[in-house]
């Protein structure tokens, strides 16, 4: 699959002249994407289903994978033609909120790169990265499965630098010698293992609340707790409550909070890291002592993992499936339902759940621990038409969410009514016409 880019690091985007005509044409760069077997790795199962979802492919039916895979056609390759109002729609875009409290994809506005750089880093986090994830890390990967087989300058343009200025010898040398460097080793594992390697799961992606009690207070949050303390009986004494003082004065005591907030949430971070090392360095060093002295570990089944949306459940086990030993009949069909699901799992929207943390760390044990067996998802039945007192209604009419989180009941209603109000009626504009929104 040939694919098109436009506006990317190191574009040229100034228009120039077309050799067959006087005008102005601007520049692009072709990528060429490989399929692989493995949907979870397949670049061109990830484009289609991004397309199918935004319904912006130009002929109509191609409402689903299969006929992409199934159609013969007597031409070597053909070009798949987007919609002309999908041609300036961004790829990747940013989620917006709308009127009832849900999010939505935006039809314009991209995705920041600060939105992309904050998930490089939670899922470093989340697979216990010894170093923070960014996107040098997956140029970098890319870099190694290409070094070797072209020339400088085309790893130059890979990695969207100008040729010319031999970045490839200076800013982007490892200062890990490659130990990847087998010719023969397929291209994708390669740029994958530059940073898989120096994961581990098992590490604790914060550090226990138990610990975190037993530390010494750091200077900085004493400080600004007591400077909080302080302003907020001054402003009681002058003017009774704080919501009466000047805005001025308001505006000074929550800029005072949020500091002593960012003050927590840095010292938080900065006794994670401190901990996760502590807690790399003891695991690697458990484990020599266990091979010095020969001692036996039985392997321990891998947890159960349930998902919230079905959807996803169902993607993973196809994502998760390595195998490779299959005919090509079951490779395609696997690569059409992950694509599938792929659109599926872009319609809906899922409520996270808060994170329980454990009192206990798993350094200090030589086993894994293994999750209890999980209940199986709820039967999909009809939406009732008369709902509970302690039911929102703006939620019930939200397809996107799943079907518990739809028909939740709240304790009281005036928790329910304290949700309506927070998370819905907050962004529905003033004086607007209700309307119901039950399915």
């Amino acid at each position: 699959m040939e694919v098109f880019f436009r506006h990317h690091k190191g574009a040229d985007n100034k228009p120039k002249p077309a050799p067959s005509s006087l005008a102005k044409i601007p520049s692009s760069t072709i990528f060429l994407f490989r399929e692989n077997p493995l949907p979870i790795i397949c670049p061109i199962s990830h484009i289609l289903a991004r397309a199918i979802r935004d319904d912006a492919i130009e002929v109509d039916g191609f409402r689903h994978a299969a006929p992409f895979f199934s159609t013969y056609i007597r031409k070597q390759a053909t070009k798949v033609n987007w919609k002309p109002s999908a041609l300036k729609t961004p790829v990747f875009r940013r989620s917006v909120r709308t009127t009832v409290g849900g999010w939505v994809k935006s039809e314009t506005e991209p995705m920041k790169y600060s939105t992309y750089a904050f998930y490089l880093d939670r899922i470093g986090t989340d697979l216990g990265s010894e170093e923070k994830w960014t996107s040098y890390c997956l140029r970098r990967g890319n870099a190694n499965a290409i070094i070797g087989v072209a020339p400088d300058s085309v790893v130059d343009q890979v990695m969207r630098q100008d040729p010319m200025t031999g970045c490839l010898a200076n800013a982007y040398l490892n200062r890990r010698v490659g130990f990847n460097t087998d010719p023969s080793a397929d291209g994708l594992t390669r740029a994958f293992t530059h940073i898989s390697i120096r994961c581990n799961p098992e590490v604790l992606k914060e550090i226990p609340k138990a610990e975190m009690d037993n530390l010494p207070p750091d200077p900085d949050v004493v400080n600004l707790t007591v400077q909080v303390k302080h302003m907020a009986i001054q402003i009681r004494q002058e003017h009774g409550f704080i919501k009466y003082a000047p805005k001025q004065v308001k505006e000074n005591y929550e800029q005072l909070r949020r500091d002593l907030r960012n003050a927590k949430k840095a010292f938080r971070d900065n006794m994670t890291k401190e901990y996760q090392e502590a807690c790399r360095r003891r695991m690697h060093n458990e484990e020599l002592e266990r091979q010095l002295s020969g001692m036996a570990i039985d392997e321990q089944a891998e947890p159960t993992l349930q998902h919230h949306l079905e959807e996803r459940t169902r993607l993973q086990a196809l994502l998760c499936d390595f195998s490779t030993d299959m005919c090509l009949r079951d490779i395609t069909d696997r690569k059409v339902r992950a694509i599938d699901l792929m659109v599926l799992l872009a319609s809906r929207r899922e409520i996270r759940q808060p994170r329980q943390p454990r009192l206990s760390p798993p350094c200090e044990s030589n086993s894994r621990e293994i999750c209890p067996d999980v209940k199986p998802l709820p039967k999909m039945e009809e939406i009732p038409l008369i709902l509970g007192k302690a039911q929102c209604i703006y939620c019930v009419g939200d397809e996107q969410l799943p079907y518990m989180d739809r028909l939740r009941t709240f304790n009281r209603v005036s928790y329910m009514m304290d949700h309506v109000e927070k998370v819905h009626l907050r962004h529905e504009p003033e004086r607007a016409r209700f309307v119901c929104r039950h399915p």
